[in-house]
């Protein structure tokens, strides 16, 4: 008989012979591999028996003998199929698909009789199965070319999984975690943001870097409890490319949208509500073509995608009709800014301005070549190319010129080679070597030289010039990795041990207001007498009574403030650069036991993983005499994991297969927080201000500029001066980023348990609980702050009292949890329906959601009570329920070919928020109120209530048990909790 568990439950038998298979699954990274047991008529093993493994594809054989166990075992798989296993020229099966990472276990009794010799096992590979033990969601070619993916992007693919929370169409938070903490591999390699500057997980801004054409196969691992998985503490999406065969084949698509099938209004009830958009087109087109270039033996595909789409970007001023209007700032206004700045800074800032455009080429080439039966080998290039316009600053209360815009670039480069070998019957090996690049750019509109004006209107701001982060801005990195792996059957034991080697190296150029500076003009005129309205800028500036507007102060040259960064000593920015590297090296060994006659598997492994880095920070000997011998020169080299693995899968009826394990995991910690380290040491990246609130200095004649004395192209000499006179002697000892020399690198325990059933009428359920706790969770910690007092709540009160914001990378004690449960029902009819649903329950906490590039944010983003040691809250990145549903219905109308119609369904409820208390420089913690709010209790002793102050009120609203829009229970907020 057969007995088919997860994702082969649909059979068909030609005959029936004595043989049983399941799907037990092992993490084998990018391919897949088929692992037997051979017995006779008694029941015995059958050493020696002969094994053949054919992909139909290809025509690719594997020829091997099975132990003195009678297993047999034959890896590095290509995914998918058909397969077709003979042992012994006598009995064989057909297995018409393997799913990425699995490992099929067959279990074939020589001793049957009957007729027939073969079995032929159909059915596509079902989207929520196992892949490696523990939780995982696996998705084929038949989830891939049937799927909504409005963007072409793996993630519309993968987030069907309820655990997988597709956040404003970009990102994905698995289990409450930001993307950054995702792995996302192309074949094995990392495709996902290294540096941590993105929000959609990729390395590449602008958009997936790799055709979706050209992936066969996408797994989604939320617990994997294998060795040979890392860098990920969230979850690991695992996309292998397609292969050549032996028949050619090719797709080709064109998708065209635009305003011209977009609905301008929608009525309901009778009211009707206009949803009118700018004129746009929106086009993506590509194509795949494979083959064989020589029969059996070397093969080729290759995939091509290129897109052009709009960016809604345009604003204007009121009544413009130009984009989104900004009702605060007038045609007056907007004119006189624009003239002032041709007319006395020689500087045309552009006008309104107008939409742009994202544009996208991607291209993947794959080769394969069959060397002989034991060895193969695959060749495999992706390039990626992206640019983006975007806005600087964008907000409603902000208005750009058309210069202050700038356009982010993405250029990945991905080149792989993969040797995967037999050399026995039970033990094969692959080798793996590959290549990175990676060049990202930002580049302002409008010419580069002249500095970013802020020119504000009441609490509004108008930009023009280049933007102050865009003036020295460049960002490449290049890793080189390889590693080996090997594979060997003892008896029922698969043993698996490996090494890996990541040389990653970075250069990132990130100098504020190096390039122009920054000049801002504030707007003091809210309270001036009715009288100044009438005067001109510079009679407001003679008249005592009369203060000036920020357009005045522009007009008059009169700044409030100027900034300037450059390189210390140097004045030049390019000093200032982060460029360092890091090695990460990795062990591991891993025993598989299969015991085939309880269908029950057990995984157990160790990986090691330790960095090695000869770079460091410049060291800052004044910082370090500020602050007892703490240096500021630390780096990662030393640090270390070891991280255990253990899991099993049970197969303990036909209908039920339970899975579940323990392990560590370690990942997904961006390189930009150890950049920020060499960028801010106090002495190679110097920022300065010169400030002139009262408007005494005007750039236009009183104050000195460096260079050609030109303003808004030059700064005032004063601060060049300054930089220039930057020496180790006089370094700073504020604004410093540093890293603990006691650093310990992040992980977090993953616990799961779970298990598949199905019921008699063919639907199967999947449940799955994930339990995490976090281990060393990264935070920045502000060293220039202590303890000056204590509330009368009892909370501490810090204020700075050696140097300012200097903030180290540290570890917390805390140990923020997580749980995630799950429930995913599945059906599919030889009619041609087939339907999906799933709901997740998640609950998960963070010390601090450490998701800005800067550690200045990293700090400040962050709602809490104790700046030192902060408490674990609800994760910024929480959707506590979310559902999901596809029903998808295909028909061949023309034999031949399907007409299929799908539909996909999204809920989920939003993302937590905290209640916190206004500040200014409260304790020292910036200017932004970040303290929770203190929720009083009953007869609070530090509550003083005024003479109106309505208590049965506030008694009332006290007595709300828990609010889900804090962090905490409201008794509790001022705790911390």
């Amino acid at each position: 008989m057969i007995s088919v568990s997860g994702a082969k439950r649909s059979a068909l038998f030609t005959a029936f012979l004595a043989v049983g298979i399941s799907a037990q699954v092992s993490a084998q990274d990018t391919t897949s591999a088929i692992r037997g047991t051979v017995f006779d008529a008694g029941g015995l093993p059958v050493a020696d028996a002969s094994v053949e493994v054919v992909d139909q594809r290809t025509g690719a054989t594997r020829v091997l003998e099975s132990n003195s166990n009678g297993a047999f075992y034959a890896s590095n798989l290509p995914v998918g199929g058909p397969y077709r296993v003979t042992v012994d020229d006598d009995r064989s099966v057909t297995i018409e698909t393997i799913s990425l990472g699995e490992v099929y276990n067959l279990s074939i009794d020589l001793g049957a009789s009957g007729p027939a010799e073969e079995i032929l096992v159909i059915g596509r590979s079902e989207a929520l199965a196992d892949v490696a033990p523990g939780p995982s969601a696996t998705f084929g070619g038949f989830e891939l070319e049937t799927s909504i993916a409005y963007d072409r992007d793996i993630k519309d693919v993968y987030s069907l999984d309820p655990r997988m929370n597709l956040d404003g169409g970009t990102a994905v938070n698995c289990i409450g975690k930001h993307p950054r903490y995702n792995s996302i591999s192309l074949d094995g390699v990392a495709q996902n943001d290294r540096f941590g500057l993105n929000s959609n997980g990729y390395a590449t801004a602008t958009g997936m870097p790799f055709p979706y054409e050209s992936i066969a196969q996408v797994a989604a691992e939320l617990a994997p409890f294998d060795v040979n998985y890392g860098g990920f503490t969230a979850c690991n999406i695992n996309a292998v490319t397609k292969s050549g065969t032996n028949e050619w084949s090719g797709t080709g698509f064109y998708e065209l949208t635009g305003d011209r099938w977009r609905g301008d209004s929608l009525t309901e009830n009778g009211r009707t509500s206009e949803f009118s958009t700018t004129d746009y087109e929106e086009e993506k087109y590509g194509f795949s073509i494979g083959g064989p270039i020589v029969e059996d033996r070397l093969f080729f595909f290759a995939a091509y995608e290129e897109t052009e789409e709009p960016r809604f970007l345009s604003t204007g001023y009121a009544g413009s009709g130009n984009g989104v209007e900004r009702p605060w700032l007038s045609e007056a206004d907007y004119g006189r800014i624009r003239q002032t700045a041709i007319d006395l800074y020689d500087y045309d800032p552009g006008g309104q301005p107008a939409d742009g455009a994202q544009t996208e080429r991607k291209y993947m080439v794959r080769f394969d070549w069959n060397i002989n039966d034991a060895h193969s080998l695959a060749g495999i290039y992706n390039f990626y190319d992206g640019i983006q316009d975007r806005a600087s600053d964008g907000d409603n209360n902000e208005f750009e010129f058309s210069n202050h815009f700038y356009q982010k670039g993405a250029e990945l480069e991905t080149v792989i080679v993969k040797l995967f070998s037999q050399w026995t019957d039970a033990f094969s090996t692959e080798i793996f070597v590959n290549t990175n690049t990676m060049v990202d750019t930002q580049v302002t509109t409008g010419p580069a030289d002249f500095a970013d004006f802020q020119i504000n209107i009441d609490r509004n701001t108008v930009y023009l010039g280049a933007d102050d982060s865009r003036q020295a801005n460049r960002l490449n990195w290049e890793s080189s990795f390889w590693k080996f792996s090997g594979k060997y059957l003892a008896g029922e034991h698969l043993l698996t041990f490996g090494y890996e080697r990541d040389d990653l190296s970075v250069f990132n150029l990130f100098v504020q207001h190096s390039r122009g500076g920054e000049y801002d003009f504030f707007d003091d005129s809210a309270g001036n007498p009715a009288h100044c309205g009438a005067l001109t800028a510079q009679g407001r500036f003679d008249a005592p009574a009369c203060a000036l507007s920020g357009i005045d102060r522009f007009e008059l040259g009169r700044p409030s403030r100027v900034y300037y960064g450059s390189g210390g000593g140097t004045n030049d920015a390019a000093d200032a650069a982060a460029s360092f590297g890091n090695v990460l090296n990795t062990l591991y060994f891993q025993d598989e036991w299969y015991l085939p006659d309880y269908a029950l598997t057990f995984t157990a492994g160790l990986r090691y993983e330790w960095f090695t880095s000869d770079d460091r920070p410049r060291f800052n000997q004044t910082f370090t005499s500020a602050n007892n011998g703490l240096r500021n020169d630390g780096n990662v080299d030393g640090l270390d994991l070891l991280m255990p693995r253990l899991g099993f899968t049970w197969e303990a009826l036909d209908e039920l297969t339970l899975r579940g394990g323990l392990g560590l995991y370690s990942g997904g910690n961006p390189n930009v927080w150890l950049s920020n380290a060499w960028s801010n040491d106090g002495i190679t990246n110097v920022q300065l201000q010169w400030r002139n609130f009262s408007g005494a200095g005007s750039i236009f004649g009183d104050v000195p500029l460096a260079g050609g004395g030109r303003p808004g192209y030059d700064v005032p000499a004063a601060l060049v001066d300054q930089i220039l006179a930057t020496t180790e002697a006089n370094a700073n000892d504020s604004r410093l980023v540093l890293i603990d020399p006691d650093y310990e690198q992040p992980a977090e325990w993953k616990l799961a348990l779970g298990g598949t059933y199905y019921f008699a009428n063919g639907i199967g359920v999947d449940a799955d609980y994930i339990f995490s706790r976090q281990q060393n969770p990264a935070y920045y910690l502000d060293i220039s702050q202590q303890r000056v007092g204590t509330t009368a709540a009892g909370q501490p009160i810090y204020d700075f009292v050696n140097g300012a914001e200097n903030f180290m990378l540290t570890n917390s004690g805390q140990k923020p949890e997580a749980h995630s449960l799950s429930l995913v029902a599945r059906q599919r009819y030889d009619w041609g329906l087939d339907w999906t649903l799933g709901y997740a329950w998640t609950d998960a906490e963070d010390v601090s959601p450490m998701t800005s590039s800067v550690a200045g944010s990293n700090f400040d983003n962050l709602a809490l009570v104790d700046l030192v040691e902060p408490m674990p809250g609800t994760s910024n990145y929480v959707s506590p329920h979310r559902f999901t549903a596809r029903l998808s219905y295909g028909r061949d109308f023309i034999a031949g070919h399907e007409t299929r119609i799908t539909a996909l369904f999204y809920s989920k409820k939003g993302h937590p928020q905290s209640h916190v208390m206004s500040s200014a420089d409260l304790e020292g913690d910036g200017f932004y109120g970040r303290h929770l709010l203190y929720v009083p209790g009953a007869n609070d002793p530090n509550v003083v209530a005024g003479p109106d102050f309505d208590l049965a009120v506030s008694n009332q609203s006290r007595n709300v048990p828990f609010s889900p829009k804090l962090k905490c229970p409201l008794r509790s907020c001022a705790e911390g909790a």
